[in-house]
């Protein structure tokens, strides 16, 4: 199942690039492209998602107490480190325009959001429940 499932998925891959960019020739390129679509956005959000909690973990409490710095603090980091989409987009979509311009559009947006997250990552608020789990009581033996 494991390497029918990987093969498949480049082939899907391929298929949608093909599709949408209208790639009818070399199909390494084809691959290539979308593996490095797929592949440098998952780098850049782990990227990303290490460094904000990263920053937010070692930043004194005085500045992650006070919501407006922690949120600050958080939007810079997340905004600094999504600009790298723009180049892996430049490439998987051989410097279109469009979407490229969409995506340094959408920095200040994913910076916006790890501000608004930011109390949840540093473990100040508890405004999504599913995150935190009840602490029992341990059993006494």
């Amino acid at each position: 199942m494991g390497p029918a499932g990987f093969f498949g998925l480049i082939w899907l891959v391929y298929a949608i690039a093909w599709l949408f960019t209208g790639m009818r020739g070399d199909a390494l390129a084809g691959i290539l492209r979308g593996v490095v679509a797929v592949g440098g956005t998952l780098a850049v959000g782990v990227l990303l998602g290490a460094a904000t909690g990263g920053a937010l973990a070692s930043a004194p409490d005085r500045l992650t107490a006070r919501a407006p710095l922690r949120g600050l603090l958080a939007g810079a980091v997340a905004g600094t480190l999504f600009l790298p989409e723009t180049l892996v987009v430049a490439f998987a979509t051989d410097v279109g325009y469009l979407p490229t311009l969409l995506t340094v559009l959408a920095t200040p947006v994913v910076g916006a959001v790890a501000a608004a997250h930011s109390g949840d990552v540093v473990g100040r608020t508890r405004l999504h429940p599913w995150l935190w789990v009840p602490l029992r009581p341990r059993a006494q033996s």
